[in-house]
């Protein structure tokens, strides 16, 4: 009952702050103080009502995960039926407390306060001196990474962040790695070491939120326009039928906690994947391997996913790092275990679909999988069990490609289909086997790239060793992500090569087929959890020197890992785009106040029509956006054709695509100085516009064209 009381105590306190901060003072730091209560003490009485038998963090992760998805499903609702305002988030999180309170009350469990109370009165255990020192150390260099990074903003226009970040940034990098998975490996002192690869991951994905403050890539800058516009409105039209999951969830921090829509779209996939993931991860090995200290060594398996999925903010990202959660979190279940139950899966599984259908759809059909599973189906009907469980199956292995089909027949977007493809002379002849072992004579690049070229086939060679070695072992259940492996291998091969996605400009043509791999990647973990524990086990048992090799192999996979999650401009591979800059911005207001308000054209490259979209928000006329956006649209095509041969008959032809109630008689043509024939597109252009001007020390060149 004291405990009981402590909590209720707690939930008023909170009530209290949260209002006085929401009508009067608006503060932005009590907002986090009180974000962190929020997150901590309902994740964790919630994560005690859904898996009551876990300890300690194992349930924390799992019920503010199910906190947010629930969050994020009730937002998603209200948008659809009505609008999201901040009196409705402000409704939501005052009931959030009640509800939490019956709940605990309804399933009697053990409250937070209670369980600090037990670790209180529990026997101390002494960690040594040395342990101490080495986290010590480890914090040092995280304040001097994070610092360093602070201090080194990038707002001009570059192919690649390694290209402006201090060498000292890797080699802090490398110790606090090396120090990190030497507690690891020691296999104690677990909520420490759990932390720290807390914030060793966030180190690798939050370069670009923290390095570049005006933004990094281009569909961060639409999504963040889109929640700046539903933070004024409540919402937007027409209605999409996707994304609205992120966004309700960045309005949630906004509305609610004083945050601004920027930093909280920034940092809402790098920070939920740095604090759920680890968490996640390692009760995934616990319950797989069933030893402690083995499970902690293969947190270092974290590092071998591809983390470049979550360095910036978008749907997809936050989409795909539900999926990820959702597969560790039903690894209890495979294991034939009954927490959580399947009905907690498929709660978050619907909040995957309303992120991003291209991960929820597997997700989707991984649940309907689970739910079909022959031992839970009715026992009289086993041959319709299995009718249903086949067709299931086989809709599994085309379901995306026939979304993408409806999607174009729906909105009217051209979408080709390549049957010359099927011709399996040209997949051998596509084939490039050298690029698993390719030389540039550059001993790090080299050790590096190695790693990069083959850490997929890696990945797929250790999960399939694990199957091997222990099927007969496993849960039949575990087949089931054989089949979601095998059902995504060939919904890609069909996207791959069979359909052809004409609405995008070439080079972004296998963008959505290329979605598919990292979600082959997360249906394997599990398997890879189970082969690198096999691994360790053993490697522990063998002399120093193979344990010190195995340790320094470890380092250099991360610190590969981390080198290769953001574009790269080396002697393997050079990035073919270019953030914004501070100039496009500049441009971007240039054009605005030369046109004295009145409606004009732009064409620009993707970097400028994304600082125009940030900075001025989305103006059309008719269907027709004012800068070239997307890449496959015709005024697109008009700027290609401008850089080839920029003339006033080009840009009067431009003016054609506006309805004719547009009254448009003006085309700005930005030049950006990085584009490959730039030098001589501008010469030609000041002779053919109206007027021109140049920003940003010759970054940026805008020419202005009229037509009266």
């Amino acid at each position: 009952m004291l405990r009981r009381l402590e909590l209720t105590i707690f939930c008023v306190l909170f009530l209290v702050f949260f209002v006085l901060n929401n009508a009067l003072w608006h503060n932005a730091v009590l907002g986090i103080f009180l974000l962190i209560s929020y997150a901590v003490v309902f994740g964790w009485e919630l994560g005690g009502v859904i898996v009551f038998s876990e300890k300690a963090i194992l349930r924390w992760w799992l019920g503010f995960w199910v906190l947010l998805s629930c969050l994020l499903i009730v937002l998603t609702f209200a948008y659809y039926v009505w609008q999201v305002t901040s009196g409705l988030i402000t409704t939501v999180i005052l009931l959030t407390p009640p509800i939490i309170l019956w709940c605990t009350k309804r399933f009697q469990t053990k409250t937070l306060f209670t369980h600090l109370h037990d670790l209180w009165h529990e026997k101390r255990h002494r960690i040594p001196s040395a342990v101490w020192l080495v986290s010590s150390l480890c914090l040092l260099l995280f304040v001097y990474f994070f610092i360093t990074l602070a201090n080194t903003p990038v707002i001009e226009a570059v192919r690649s962040v390694w290209e402006r970040l201090p060498t000292t940034i890797f080699i802090s990098y490398l110790l606090i790695t090396t120090l990190i998975l030497g507690l690891l490996w020691r296999g104690k002192e677990r909520a420490l070491s759990l932390s720290l690869v807390c914030i060793l991951l966030f180190a690798t994905i939050s370069i670009v939120a923290i390095v570049f403050p005006i933004g990094f890539g281009f569909d961060s800058f639409i999504h963040k326009a889109t929640e700046l516009h539903l933070a004024d409105v409540g919402t937007i039209t027409p209605k999409p039928f996707y994304y609205i999951g992120q966004y309700v969830l960045v309005l949630f921090l906004h509305h609610g906690f004083e945050f601004s829509v920027d930093l909280a779209d920034t940092f809402l996939v790098p920070f939920l994947t740095a604090m759920l993931l680890p968490m996640a991860w390692y009760f995934a090995c616990v319950h797989i391997l069933r030893t402690r200290s083995t499970a902690m060594l293969c947190l270092s398996g974290l590092f071998m996913l591809p983390l470049s999925q979550f360095i910036v903010t978008t749907p997809q990202a936050l989409a795909n790092l539900w999926v990820l959660l959702g597969i560790l979190a039903s690894i209890p279940y495979l294991l034939e275990k009954e927490h959580p139950r399947l009905g907690v899966l498929g709660l978050t599984t619907l909040a995957t679909v309303l992120i991003h259908p291209i991960a929820g759809i597997p997700a989707g059909l991984y649940f309907m999988l689970l739910m079909t599973d022959p031992r839970r189906t009715n026992p009289r009907t086993p041959k319709t069990n299995k009718i249903i469980r086949i067709l299931l199956i086989a809709f599994s292995c085309i379901v995306l490609p026939l979304s993408f089909v409806a999607n174009a027949l729906i909105s009217g977007q051209s979408l080709g289909i390549n049957w010359s493809a099927l011709n399996p002379v040209s997949w051998i002849n596509g084939l490039n086997l050298t690029i698993f072992f390719e030389n540039r004579f550059d001993p790090v690049l080299d050790l590096v790239y190695l790693y990069g070229f083959n850490a997929f086939l890696l990945f797929i060679l250790i999960a399939g060793f694990a199957w091997i070695e222990y099927r007969k072992d496993l849960s039949r259940r575990f087949r089931i992500l054989l089949i979601m492996v095998a059902a995504l291998g060939m919904n890609y091969f069909i996207m791959s090569t069979l359909l052809e996605f004409t609405f995008l400009i070439n080079y972004e043509r296998s963008n959505y087929a290329d979605r598919l791999l990292p979600l082959i990647l997360f249906f394997l973990a599990p398997l890879l959890i189970l082969g690198l524990g096999h691994v360790f086990v053993n490697i522990k048992q063998q002399p120093f020197v193979l344990r010190a090799g195995v340790l320094f192999l470890l380092v250099v996979m991360i610190a590969s890992t981390f080198y290769l999650s953001y574009p790269r401009r080396d002697t393997y591979e050079t990035n073919r785009g270019f953030n914004v800059s501070q100039a496009d911005i500049d441009a971007v207001h240039l054009a605005e106040t030369l046109a004295q308000g009145k409606p004009y054209l732009v064409l620009a490259n993707q970097s400028v029509s994304a600082a125009a979209i940030q900075e001025i928000g989305f103006r059309y006329y008719g269907d027709l956006f004012f800068y070239p956006i997307p890449t496959g649209e015709k005024l697109y095509q008009y700027f290609l054709t401008m850089n080839d041969h920029p003339t006033r008959e080009t840009a009067q032809e431009a003016l054609s695509l506006v309805p004719m109630h547009g009254d448009v008689d003006t085309v700005f043509f930005l030049v950006n100085n990085y584009w490959w024939d730039a030098p001589r597109i501008i010469e030609t252009a000041k002779t053919t516009a109206n007027d021109w001007r140049s920003l940003g020390e010759g970054q940026v060149y805008l020419f202005r064209y009229d037509f009266p």
